[in-house]
């Protein structure tokens, strides 16, 4: 599993894209709200978010961190990157709970719609700093 853990979870970072790129489409240029379209692709989004944050937080920065500790390596900086990453998970689930209804995404549209870029904007950032940062940690220990 250890060889292929980074290729999987680029693959689970291109799916979560995918996602977004769906959701994105449902309201960009629309006038009419999709709110059952949206949610259910909210759904999809939570589901693979879910499983990729599972593989990467109980598998890949566990083993992350003890292989450099076992190489003498200073991982404050990892230990901290992987905070900040927290930080920005515990906001997309805010966002995710807060819209977890059509009726929430229909009489708060515009803020759903705002929101969304935010979430979309972070995850743009986070994928690039993990694919460029610790992703790439991963063969040197």
């Amino acid at each position: 599993m250890s060889e292929n853990l980074v290729t999987t979870m680029i693959q689970q970072h291109r799916g979560l894209q995918a996602d977004v790129e769906i959701i994105l489409s449902l309201y960009n240029g629309n006038d009419h709200v999709k709110a059952e379209q949206i949610l259910a692709s909210l759904n999809k989004f939570k589901e693979d978010l879910v499983e990729h944050l599972k593989l990467e937080n109980e598998i890949f920065y566990v083993e992350l961190l003890d292989k450099m500790k076992k190489a003498k390596q200073d991982t404050t900086k990892t230990e901290l990157f992987i905070a900040e990453m927290k930080d920005i998970e515990k906001v997309v689930y805010a966002f995710l709970e807060k819209f977890s209804t059509t009726d929430s995404i229909n009489n708060n549209f515009l803020e759903f719609k705002s929101e969304f870029n935010g979430i979309k904007d972070a995850l743009v950032l986070r994928i690039e700093a993990e694919e460029s940062g610790v992703y790439s940690y991963w063969g040197l220990f």
